[in-house]
């Protein structure tokens, strides 16, 4: 399914069944005045689908450009694919060595740093939350969404698929932050929850985000981040004390 986040932003979302709930593994496409880009590609799992969709969203006319927020395979499955189906697509990495990854013919991104993509400004985030090293957050400055992997996710019950955080009845609920967390980022159970709060704090403050768009979870509207964090900081605090540290 596709849902408009901004005039430019549409997100088109794809699941997995996760024990009692689903887990997104979505792509957001961008239209820019000179073409499409497409932030991830998505799992292979989903590869007809994604494609499918991503040729109607465009009218046919396909991805110019993949900006890439990490290498893991839910995350780059479909290059090859979009590559096949829409010719010299560019691809955008944050990887040190893209090549020795199969990211072949990548323009590197400096985590930290900013890029001009087909006329947009990107700026590329060192995230508080992530699960690999070369990991980057991607604010797009035109529509001041900032996505993000793997922080910020949630699972969800099949109903609330195409939900954004403003279509639920207050908010996205605590649990379905908390079992994600949980069980994708690990090393939440040796963090200080104070200071992730103060590294998010920190990182969302240099910038004005109007929505944050994971790729694992639905989409945060400017106007429930605060209550979405003060959730996820509870649920980092339960995760720690869960866990014994010897």
């Amino acid at each position: 399914m596709t849902v408009n986040i901004t005039d430019s932003v549409t997100w088109i979302n794809e699941s997995i069944a996760h024990s009692d709930f689903n887990e997104h593994v979505s792509v957001y496409l961008i239209e820019a005045e000179t073409g499409y880009i497409v932030v991830d590609s998505g799992s292979v799992h989903h590869r007809r689908s994604i494609s499918e969709q991503l040729q109607d969203a465009t009218d046919d006319k396909g991805v110019d450009a993949i900006i890439l927020s990490h290498s893991d395979y839910p995350h780059s499955g479909n290059i090859s694919e979009f590559r096949d189906r829409w010719g010299d697509v560019e691809l955008i990495a944050s990887s040190g060595s893209p090549e020795i990854q199969g990211l072949q013919n990548a323009t590197k991104c400096t985590i930290g740093g900013s890029m001009d993509v087909l006329g947009r400004e990107f700026s590329f985030i060192d995230p508080p939350l992530a699960d690999r090293s070369h990991t980057t957050w991607i604010y797009d400055h035109a529509s001041r969404v900032l996505f993000t992997a793997d922080g910020f996710g949630n699972y969800h019950q099949p109903e609330e698929e195409d939900y954004t955080s403003a279509d639920f009845d207050n908010v996205t609920p605590f649990e379905e932050i908390y079992q994600y967390h949980r069980d994708n980022l690990v090393w939440l159970r040796y963090v200080d929850p104070g200071k992730l709060r103060d590294a998010l704090d920190a990182t969302l403050n240099q910038f004005e985000v109007s929505s944050v768009a994971p790729i694992h979870g639905n989409p945060i509207r400017g106007s429930d981040l605060d209550t979405y964090l003060d959730r996820l900081i509870r649920a980092a605090d339960k995760i720690t004390n869960e866990y014994v540290v010897a």
